[in-house]
Protein backbone atom coordinates (compact mmCIF):
# COMPACT_ATOMS: atom_id res chain seq x y z
CA UNK A 1 0.00 0.00 0.00
CA UNK A 2 1.31 3.41 -0.99
CA UNK A 3 -0.54 6.69 -0.68
CA UNK A 4 0.74 10.17 -1.39
CA UNK A 5 -0.55 13.70 -1.67
CA UNK A 6 0.53 17.28 -2.08
CA UNK A 7 0.83 19.35 1.10
CA UNK A 8 -1.18 22.45 1.86
CA UNK A 9 0.08 25.99 1.30
CA UNK A 10 2.57 27.40 2.13
CA UNK A 11 4.35 24.03 2.27
CA UNK A 12 3.55 23.49 -1.41
CA UNK A 13 6.38 25.84 -2.36
CA UNK A 14 8.92 23.65 -0.53
CA UNK A 15 7.55 20.10 -0.35
CA UNK A 16 6.62 18.05 -3.40
CA UNK A 17 4.95 15.04 -1.78
CA UNK A 18 3.96 13.54 1.57
CA UNK A 19 3.70 9.76 1.38
CA UNK A 20 3.02 6.68 3.48
CA UNK A 21 3.83 3.07 2.64
CA UNK A 22 3.15 -0.32 4.19
CA UNK A 23 4.40 -3.53 2.58
CA UNK A 24 5.71 -6.99 3.26
CA UNK A 25 9.16 -8.25 2.32
CA UNK A 26 10.08 -7.50 -1.28
CA UNK A 27 11.02 -10.35 -3.64
CA UNK A 28 14.46 -8.74 -4.06
CA UNK A 29 16.81 -8.37 -1.10
CA UNK A 30 18.13 -4.96 -2.08
CA UNK A 31 16.88 -2.10 -4.18
CA UNK A 32 18.89 0.54 -5.99
CA UNK A 33 17.60 4.07 -5.48
CA UNK A 34 18.75 6.24 -8.37
CA UNK A 35 19.62 9.90 -7.76
CA UNK A 36 16.95 12.59 -7.97
CA UNK A 37 18.93 15.57 -6.69
CA UNK A 38 16.33 16.08 -3.97
CA UNK A 39 16.21 15.71 -0.19
CA UNK A 40 13.97 13.17 1.55
CA UNK A 41 12.83 12.39 5.08
CA UNK A 42 11.96 8.76 5.89
CA UNK A 43 10.30 7.81 9.19
CA UNK A 44 10.08 4.05 9.95
CA UNK A 45 7.10 3.05 12.10
CA UNK A 46 7.52 -0.63 12.98
CA UNK A 47 8.88 -1.24 16.49
CA UNK A 48 12.18 -2.81 15.48
CA UNK A 49 12.38 -1.55 11.92
CA UNK A 50 15.89 -0.66 10.78
CA UNK A 51 16.78 1.37 7.70
CA UNK A 52 19.91 -0.02 6.07
CA UNK A 53 21.85 1.79 3.37
CA UNK A 54 24.67 0.24 1.33
CA UNK A 55 27.37 2.17 -0.50
CA UNK A 56 27.83 -0.48 -3.20
CA UNK A 57 26.97 -4.05 -4.19
CA UNK A 58 30.17 -5.15 -2.44
CA UNK A 59 29.10 -3.59 0.87
CA UNK A 60 27.99 -6.58 2.96
CA UNK A 61 27.18 -4.74 6.22
CA UNK A 62 25.78 -1.38 5.23
CA UNK A 63 24.97 1.48 7.58
CA UNK A 64 22.01 0.86 9.89
CA UNK A 65 19.64 3.51 11.25
CA UNK A 66 16.96 2.93 13.87
CA UNK A 67 14.78 5.98 13.69
CA UNK A 68 13.81 8.74 11.27
CA UNK A 69 16.45 9.74 8.74
CA UNK A 70 17.16 12.53 6.30
CA UNK A 71 18.61 11.56 2.95
CA UNK A 72 20.65 14.35 1.44
CA UNK A 73 20.63 15.20 -2.25
CA UNK A 74 22.23 12.35 -4.20
CA UNK A 75 24.18 12.37 -7.42
CA UNK A 76 25.01 8.67 -7.27
CA UNK A 77 23.08 5.47 -6.69
CA UNK A 78 22.59 4.05 -3.21
CA UNK A 79 21.24 0.65 -2.18
CA UNK A 80 18.69 -0.11 0.49
CA UNK A 81 17.62 -3.30 2.23
CA UNK A 82 14.15 -4.46 1.12
CA UNK A 83 13.93 -8.04 2.40
CA UNK A 84 11.98 -7.16 5.58
CA UNK A 85 8.45 -5.83 6.10
CA UNK A 86 8.24 -2.05 6.21
CA UNK A 87 5.91 0.74 7.30
CA UNK A 88 7.17 4.26 6.69
CA UNK A 89 6.06 7.85 6.27
CA UNK A 90 8.09 10.15 4.05
CA UNK A 91 8.59 13.71 2.88
CA UNK A 92 9.90 14.38 -0.62
CA UNK A 93 11.14 17.97 -0.86
CA UNK A 94 11.15 20.08 -3.97
CA UNK A 95 14.56 21.17 -5.26
CA UNK A 96 15.68 23.98 -2.97
CA UNK A 97 12.81 23.38 -0.57
CA UNK A 98 14.67 21.56 2.20
CA UNK A 99 17.01 24.50 2.85
CA UNK A 100 14.22 26.35 4.64
CA UNK A 101 14.20 23.60 7.27
CA UNK A 102 17.86 22.59 7.37
CA UNK A 103 19.70 25.81 6.64
CA UNK A 104 23.32 25.40 5.66
CA UNK A 105 23.46 21.68 6.48
CA UNK A 106 22.57 20.44 3.00
CA UNK A 107 26.08 20.50 1.46
CA UNK A 108 27.29 18.28 4.32
CA UNK A 109 24.42 15.86 3.63
CA UNK A 110 25.41 15.34 -0.01
CA UNK A 111 25.18 11.59 -0.77
CA UNK A 112 24.63 10.85 2.93
CA UNK A 113 21.89 9.49 5.18
CA UNK A 114 21.85 10.67 8.80
CA UNK A 115 19.45 10.40 11.73
CA UNK A 116 16.96 13.24 11.65
CA UNK A 117 17.20 13.91 15.39
CA UNK A 118 20.81 15.04 14.87
CA UNK A 119 19.36 18.08 13.13
CA UNK A 120 15.90 18.50 14.65
CA UNK A 121 16.39 17.16 18.15
CA UNK A 122 14.04 15.14 20.39
CA UNK A 123 10.84 16.41 18.75
CA UNK A 124 11.55 13.83 16.04
CA UNK A 125 11.07 11.00 18.56
CA UNK A 126 7.78 12.51 19.71
CA UNK A 127 6.58 12.75 16.11
CA UNK A 128 7.51 9.13 15.41
CA UNK A 129 5.65 7.91 18.51
CA UNK A 130 2.56 9.86 17.47
CA UNK A 131 2.72 8.36 13.99
CA UNK A 132 3.05 4.86 15.43
CA UNK A 133 -0.09 5.45 17.49
CA UNK A 134 -1.98 6.73 14.43
CA UNK A 135 -3.53 3.89 12.44
CA UNK A 136 -4.86 5.71 9.40
CA UNK A 137 -2.22 6.43 6.71
CA UNK A 138 -4.16 9.55 5.76
CA UNK A 139 -4.07 10.80 9.35
CA UNK A 140 -0.35 10.08 9.51
CA UNK A 141 0.20 12.41 6.58
CA UNK A 142 -1.88 15.08 8.28
CA UNK A 143 0.28 14.74 11.40
CA UNK A 144 3.52 15.10 9.44
CA UNK A 145 2.05 18.07 7.60
CA UNK A 146 1.15 19.77 10.89
CA UNK A 147 4.66 19.11 12.22
CA UNK A 148 6.25 20.69 9.14
CA UNK A 149 3.89 23.65 9.34
CA UNK A 150 4.98 24.27 12.92
CA UNK A 151 8.66 24.11 11.94
CA UNK A 152 8.03 26.40 8.98
CA UNK A 153 7.16 29.23 11.37
CA UNK A 154 10.82 29.35 12.36
CA UNK A 155 12.27 28.51 8.95
CA UNK A 156 14.40 30.80 6.84
CA UNK A 157 12.86 31.98 3.57
CA UNK A 158 13.92 30.18 0.41
CA UNK A 159 16.66 31.86 -1.62
CA UNK A 160 14.66 33.58 -4.37
CA UNK A 161 17.65 33.68 -6.72
CA UNK A 162 18.24 29.94 -6.44
CA UNK A 163 14.54 29.11 -6.80
CA UNK A 164 14.42 31.19 -10.00
CA UNK A 165 17.50 29.38 -11.30
CA UNK A 166 15.90 26.01 -10.53
CA UNK A 167 12.76 26.95 -12.45
CA UNK A 168 14.87 27.94 -15.45
CA UNK A 169 16.86 24.69 -15.37
CA UNK A 170 13.67 22.63 -15.08
CA UNK A 171 12.30 24.06 -18.32
CA UNK A 172 14.89 22.19 -20.40
CA UNK A 173 16.31 19.38 -18.26
CA UNK A 174 18.08 17.72 -21.16
CA UNK A 175 19.95 20.82 -22.26
CA UNK A 176 20.40 22.81 -19.07
CA UNK A 177 23.46 25.09 -19.30
CA UNK A 178 24.65 26.74 -16.11
CA UNK A 179 26.54 29.79 -17.37
CA UNK A 180 23.57 31.75 -18.83
CA UNK A 181 21.51 30.95 -15.74
CA UNK A 182 24.33 32.24 -13.54
CA UNK A 183 24.66 35.45 -15.59
CA UNK A 184 20.91 36.04 -15.45
CA UNK A 185 21.00 35.72 -11.65
CA UNK A 186 23.20 38.80 -11.31
CA UNK A 187 25.68 36.88 -9.15
CA UNK A 188 29.29 36.11 -9.90
CA UNK A 189 30.21 32.45 -10.51
CA UNK A 190 31.58 31.82 -7.02
CA UNK A 191 28.60 33.36 -5.22
CA UNK A 192 26.14 31.62 -7.51
CA UNK A 193 27.69 28.20 -6.88
CA UNK A 194 27.84 28.79 -3.11
CA UNK A 195 24.22 29.91 -2.78
CA UNK A 196 22.98 27.17 -5.09
CA UNK A 197 24.80 24.43 -3.19
CA UNK A 198 23.57 25.77 0.15
CA UNK A 199 19.96 25.64 -1.07
CA UNK A 200 20.02 22.40 -3.07
CA UNK A 201 22.81 20.32 -1.56
CA UNK A 202 24.52 19.90 -4.94
CA UNK A 203 26.61 22.26 -7.04
CA UNK A 204 24.82 23.62 -10.13
CA UNK A 205 26.85 21.37 -12.45
CA UNK A 206 26.07 18.23 -10.44
CA UNK A 207 22.40 19.16 -10.20
CA UNK A 208 22.12 19.74 -13.96
CA UNK A 209 23.69 16.33 -14.58
CA UNK A 210 21.13 14.65 -12.29
CA UNK A 211 18.28 16.63 -13.84
CA UNK A 212 19.18 15.39 -17.32
CA UNK A 213 19.57 11.81 -16.06
CA UNK A 214 16.24 11.92 -14.23
CA UNK A 215 14.45 13.10 -17.37
CA UNK A 216 16.03 10.20 -19.28
CA UNK A 217 14.93 7.47 -16.88
CA UNK A 218 11.37 8.81 -16.89
CA UNK A 219 11.37 7.77 -20.55
CA UNK A 220 13.27 4.50 -20.07
CA UNK A 221 10.83 3.37 -17.37
CA UNK A 222 8.07 3.31 -19.98
CA UNK A 223 9.86 1.63 -22.88
CA UNK A 224 13.27 0.39 -24.01
CA UNK A 225 14.60 2.52 -26.89
CA UNK A 226 15.18 0.91 -30.26
CA UNK A 227 17.70 3.57 -31.29
CA UNK A 228 20.05 4.53 -28.45
CA UNK A 229 21.89 7.11 -30.56
CA UNK A 230 18.62 8.95 -31.19
CA UNK A 231 17.66 8.64 -27.53
CA UNK A 232 21.02 10.13 -26.52
CA UNK A 233 20.55 13.11 -28.82
CA UNK A 234 16.99 13.74 -27.65
CA UNK A 235 18.02 13.49 -23.99
CA UNK A 236 20.78 16.08 -24.36
CA UNK A 237 23.85 13.83 -24.48
CA UNK A 238 26.65 14.34 -26.99
CA UNK A 239 26.33 10.80 -28.31
CA UNK A 240 25.50 7.24 -27.25
CA UNK A 241 28.89 6.77 -25.60
CA UNK A 242 28.35 9.89 -23.50
CA UNK A 243 24.92 8.64 -22.40
CA UNK A 244 26.33 5.25 -21.36
CA UNK A 245 29.21 6.85 -19.44
CA UNK A 246 26.92 9.23 -17.54
CA UNK A 247 24.34 6.52 -16.88
CA UNK A 248 26.94 4.20 -15.35
CA UNK A 249 28.29 7.09 -13.30
CA UNK A 250 24.93 7.98 -11.78
CA UNK A 251 23.09 4.64 -11.79
CA UNK A 252 25.91 2.16 -11.32
CA UNK A 253 24.71 0.12 -14.32
CA UNK A 254 24.56 0.34 -18.09
CA UNK A 255 21.32 1.70 -19.61
CA UNK A 256 20.37 -1.67 -21.12
CA UNK A 257 20.38 -3.21 -17.62
CA UNK A 258 17.94 -0.63 -16.26
CA UNK A 259 14.55 -2.03 -15.29
CA UNK A 260 12.35 0.06 -13.02
CA UNK A 261 10.40 -1.74 -10.31
CA UNK A 262 7.31 -0.03 -11.77
CA UNK A 263 6.78 2.64 -14.45
CA UNK A 264 5.59 5.12 -11.82
CA UNK A 265 8.72 4.50 -9.73
CA UNK A 266 11.51 5.09 -12.27
CA UNK A 267 14.18 5.68 -9.61
CA UNK A 268 13.65 2.28 -7.94
CA UNK A 269 15.45 -0.72 -9.43
CA UNK A 270 15.87 -4.25 -8.06
CA UNK A 271 19.62 -4.41 -7.39
CA UNK A 272 21.10 -6.74 -10.04
CA UNK A 273 23.59 -8.35 -7.65
CA UNK A 274 20.76 -9.40 -5.34
CA UNK A 275 18.17 -11.16 -7.50
CA UNK A 276 14.60 -11.82 -6.67
CA UNK A 277 14.17 -14.74 -4.29
CA UNK A 278 12.02 -17.74 -5.14
CA UNK A 279 8.87 -17.96 -3.05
Amino acid sequence: MLISRRPIAPLTALVDTLWASERGAMPHAREANLPTGRVDIVIPLLAHQVITRFTSADDAQGERFQGAVIQGAQDRVHLRDTHMASAVVGVHFKPGGAAAFFGGALPELHNRTVLLDELWGPSVHVLREELQETRSPHDRLLRVEAYLMARLQHAAPADAMVMAALRTLAQQPGSAVIEPVQRASGCGPTQFISRFERSVGLTPKRYARVLRFHALIQTLALETPQDWALTAAEAGYADQSHLIHEFKRLAGMVPSAYRAVAPDHPTHVAAPSFPRRRE
